[in-house]
């Protein structure tokens, strides 16, 4: 048995190695090969699905009104589609930032009166009062806009941090495109760890994702 002085170093290195990926990732963590999982902290928050099935993986970034949203989609064969997404409030002068980025790009000329013009009273209304929202509101509970959309056939999912997201967003498109990487035991490891230096291709049925916020 190690000493004490010994053990706790290697344990600690283990806690900090843990904590550096916040996606964790199991290689035959399902049974049913023909099927990936994707599982989120809280009751009743998990999503099951068919490799198969998938038609496109992307993610794109915008603004609402309200919010900056990070957004993770899934599209696959039928009419369902899997959305998981990230949203912070805006920031102060955000939303009149990207509407003049918006004109700029359009091909206004910088000094137009356009840009100089204040929003309207009820959007100004509303960038002032998500710059004053707190962070309580960046957790899991998914938020839905309506009538601006409906989100039908629509399954969602909010997650806390914007980091992981576009973390499993990679590990996603890594596994479906079969790009490979080093197994040790089954499982995917880090070449400094591994043992051999042949590599294999992912593969997404078969695999679990965890999402830990």
């Amino acid at each position: 048995m190690l000493p004490l002085p010994k053990i706790l170093p290697a344990l600690l290195l283990t806690i900090f190695t843990c904590q550096l990926s916040a996606i964790s990732v199991t290689t035959r963590g399902i049974k049913n090969p023909a099927i990936y999982g994707i599982e989120f902290p809280g009751d009743a928050r998990a999503y099951y699905g068919s490799q198969a099935n998938i038609q496109s993986i992307s993610t794109q970034e915008y603004i609402t009104a309200n919010f900056r949203v990070t957004e993770l989609n899934i599209v696959t064969q039928g009419t369902a589609l899997l959305r998981i997404y990230h949203s912070r409030p805006l920031h102060i002068g955000e939303l009149q930032q990207a509407m003049s980025n918006g004109i700029d790009a359009a091909g206004t000329p910088s000094g137009s009166s356009i840009i100089q013009r204040p929003l309207p009273a009820q959007v100004q209304a509303m960038a002032d009062r998500a710059a004053g929202i707190t962070d309580a509101v960046t957790g899991t509970e998914v938020i839905k806009e309506y009538p601006i959309a409906t989100h039908a056939h629509t399954i969602e999912y909010r997650i806390g941090s914007r980091k992981e997201l576009l973390e499993l967003h990679d590990q996603l498109k890594k596994h479906w495109l079969k790009e490979p990487a080093y197994y040790e035991g089954g499982q995917i490891v880090d070449e400094a760890d591994a043992t051999s230096k042949e590599m294999k291709p992912r593969h997404l049925g078969g695999t679990l994702f965890k999402v830990e916020q």
